[in-house]
């Protein structure tokens, strides 16, 4: 009988949000920390709220305990932080990942930090991913609201920051490139759909490789070549990149203009 009490208090959810608390989630305005808070302060929150959605990372409906993250982002950053129209809000992740979103989509309704797993002791297990989404998880519950519509969806969550894109990453700037030429669309591509997993000259995402150092991928790569691979990575390998097939031909060939004009930028060969 104690080993029955025990295993029930091992997987109650009071010992897995204890569990948890070993990660707080952190809260940082430039270099300066401003909110840590852990799975068991979100629980008792008075809005935090159980929720059901259905889960494009598992295909599935799934029941989180979750508090809403712009309750949390009001918490770190005062009252005023929707008035940062230039400010986007960057969500760290334990394998590297480092999504990003404007403000204007995090003061939409619909956006929930979950914290607790209520479908399974501990967190269920990411299908073909080999992680799950503890500590924290950043859900939508809104029906459009989908990764592909530009909602991020980031799991394995530590870290929150607020900063401008391109002070965050000034090495990835399409300096010198005219408002409307290629290499500047080509940047806007790169921002919304590589930044989170790839670097540019050493800033940005570190789950991929760094596409311009210390060469530029357009200098080894065939331009042909790296327009079907972005397309459909998932063709030519077992890869973590997913496919981007929303991709327009003009989109790709304005993104291998960038890559072309970074690397004569960096003088990279």
């Amino acid at each position: 009988m104690t080993k029955f009490l025990l295993l029930l208090w091992l997987v109650s959810p009071a010992a897995l949000r204890a569990a948890n608390d070993a990660t707080p989630l952190i809260f940082t305005l430039g270099d300066k920390e401003v909110l840590r808070v852990a799975a068991s302060d979100m629980a008792k929150r008075p809005n935090a709220r159980t929720i059901e959605i259905f889960d494009p990372a598992f295909k599935k409906p799934k029941k989180y305990r979750a508090v809403p993250v712009k309750d949390l982002l009001t918490a770190a950053f005062g009252g005023a932080w929707s008035e940062n129209a230039l400010g986007e809000l960057f969500f760290d992740a334990l394998d590297g990942y480092r999504s990003h979103a404007k403000v204007s989509v995090l003061m939409q309704s619909g956006g929930m930090i979950a914290f607790e797993d209520l479908d399974a002791a501990g967190w269920e297990a990411i299908p073909n991913k080999g992680m799950t989404p503890a500590p924290y998880y950043l859900v939508w519950t809104g029906p459009e609201q989908k990764p592909k519509s530009g909602y991020p969806w980031p799991w394995a969550v530590v870290g929150v920051k607020m900063a401008i894109l391109e002070d965050e990453y000034p090495n990835a700037l399409p300096k010198g490139a005219g408002p409307d030429s290629a290499p500047a669309r080509g940047w806007a591509v790169f921002k919304r759909s590589c930044i989170s997993c790839h670097s540019m000259s050493g800033h940005g995402g570190t789950v991929g490789p760094d596409l311009n150092a210390p060469r530029g991928i357009t200098r080894y790569q065939r331009r042909s070549f790296l327009k079907k691979f972005i397309k459909q990575a998932s063709a030519f390998r077992h890869t973590k990149m997913p496919d981007f097939g929303e991709l327009e031909p003009k989109e790709l060939s304005d993104l291998m203009a960038y890559f072309d004009h970074m690397s004569d930028l960096h003088g990279t060969k």
